[in-house]
């Protein structure tokens, strides 16, 4: 009977699958130059222009700003922008405009605000985040101790997706982690299969300015 649990509980262990491919509305995000479309009527953006009546319609045009850091800005025909420059990478999901800030390692959603009649930036729920993403796990920047580090787990012998989120008011402008196995889109996204430790750092070895932050990932359950 014990052999018979044990050979149930290990089929069942690696069947289990450790990852859901992110959803791919991620991968089609809006490009540079590109037109998107938001209707009053239904709350929602599209990629190609519903059948409404003009006025229920705005049309903008994504353009990244001309800076190291390239922000988006969403502007009309008529040259007025009408979305946060914040974001460096922008996607619809299911009629809802969402934005990825590379260097603060956040997620948010843009938002028509009808009180004030503008565009606004507000954070996206990590629930949301993690349904999007695929459910990766998720680590926290604030989940690191006094010395910039972490110890996370992985199931042995499976593949895990892991996604860093800063859940502080700390900035991570030109922060890269040190593995091929990183997202080229989300770029706090990465995946492993084997115990490691990984450095999330910036381009300069500045310790004071810039530190680095150690992920050591053991096998576990």
């Amino acid at each position: 009977m014990y052999k018979y649990v044990t050979v149930v509980l290990l089929v069942l262990f690696f069947a289990l699958p450790s990852f859901a491919r992110p959803a791919n509305e991620v991968y089609g995000g809006v490009s540079n130059g590109q037109m998107i479309y938001y209707s009053f009527k239904t709350n929602k953006w599209y990629y190609q222009r519903p059948k409404q009546k003009p006025k229920h319609i705005l049309e903008v045009v994504r353009y990244q700003t001309r800076t190291p850091e390239a922000y988006s800005e969403y502007v009309s025909i008529a040259g007025h922008v009408y979305a946060p420059a914040g974001s460096n990478y922008e996607f619809l999901y299911k009629g809802r405009l969402m934005t990825y800030h590379i260097f603060d390692d956040k997620f948010y959603e843009i938002i028509y605000h009808k009180d004030n009649k503008a565009f606004i930036e507000i954070p996206l729920e990590e629930d949301e985040i993690k349904h999007i993403m695929g459910n990766p796990k998720i680590i926290h920047i604030s989940d690191f101790d006094n010395e910039n580090k972490i110890t996370v787990t992985k199931l042995p012998l499976k593949k895990q997706y892991y996604l860093i989120l800063n859940d502080t008011d700390k900035y991570f402008y030109r922060y890269s982690i040190n593995t091929p196995t990183k997202d080229r889109m989300i770029r706090t996204l990465f995946s492993v299969k084997k115990p490691t430790t990984l450095i999330y750092s910036h381009y300069v070895e500045d310790r004071d300015d810039f530190p680095p932050y150690e992920i050591k990932i053991k096998n576990g359950f």
